[in-house]
């Protein structure tokens, strides 16, 4: 479909030719989705939500780290806030040495150094969204499905439901969600333009609790909602749009000149 839509604008080339940010994007994102769905095995669907789509508190240190970026007060204290409340949640949770709840703050981390290298990529290289988003899908699907060949998962016998799910899956999050995000990153930081996810916890938690039967306590919304207010501020009140005339600084400085 991404390649429908890049020869319909004027896109013929570049499709295949994939440099060390494709392979390093596309991994990260398998990662993500290799670690989100195994933990949803292991903990509540709203609590791995909840950690999973926290990757922009990842992704401020990881934008300070690689585009030396000088952080301000209100981010420190920000992400400091947040770390503290992470913890509070987790504690009274009893998830605080929790496998699901490891695996799905890294899953956030991938997600993070996802949407980071699509920030080099469309701001820094300024590839369109397009190619950028074929080759990272491509690459992540053939990870994942290196992922599942060495778990020696059988992808052939679901049901046709499942697969329904599955092409819902790759169409809504990622074609709609992933893409559109993508497209964002030429414009905005990548801290800036995950911040639509906070959103998905809510979403997911409701879901879960009429289609699965989870439990869905008053003190996880109040603690939960409280922790995405915090990164949500911190964020919001530190970061301005980044458009185009505004970004040949961050780039010379990961490219180291």
């Amino acid at each position: 479909m991404l390649y429908v839509l890049g020869r319909i604008n004027g896109l013929s080339s570049g499709y295949f030719d994939f440099s060390i940010y494709h392979y390093i994007s596309g991994f990260a994102l398998a990662m993500h989705f290799v670690l989100w769905m195994n933990n949803l095995f292991l903990i509540p669907v709203y609590t791995s939500t909840l950690l999973v789509t926290l990757y922009p508190l990842f992704s401020l240190p990881i934008e300070v780290l690689l585009f030396s970026m000088k952080p301000r007060g209100i981010q420190v204290a920000g992400l400091t806030l947040c770390i503290l409340l992470l913890t509070l949640y987790l504690g009274i949770e009893g998830l605080s040495l929790n496998l699901g709840v490891l695996e799905a703050l890294l899953g956030g981390l991938f997600a993070s150094l996802y949407f980071t290298t699509g920030y080099y990529a469309r701001t820094c290289v300024r590839e369109p969204t397009t190619t950028y988003a074929f080759k990272s899908y491509l690459l992540a699907a053939v990870s994942t499905g290196i992922a599942g060949f060495l778990r020696g998962s059988n992808l052939l016998h679901y049901s046709l439901v499942t697969y329904v799910f599955f092409i819902l899956l790759a169409v809504v999050p990622m074609m709609l969600g992933h893409t559109l995000m993508n497209y964002l990153l030429r414009i905005y930081t990548a801290s800036l333009v995950t911040a639509i996810s906070f959103g998905e916890p809510y979403g997911a938690g409701l879901l879960a609790y009429i289609l699965l039967g989870e439990p869905l306590s008053i003190r996880q919304l109040i603690l939960g909602t409280i922790i995405v207010i915090t990164v949500f501020t911190t964020i919001i009140k530190t970061k301005e749009p980044r458009y185009p005339g505004d970004v040949e600084t961050p780039c010379k400085r990961i490219r180291g000149y």
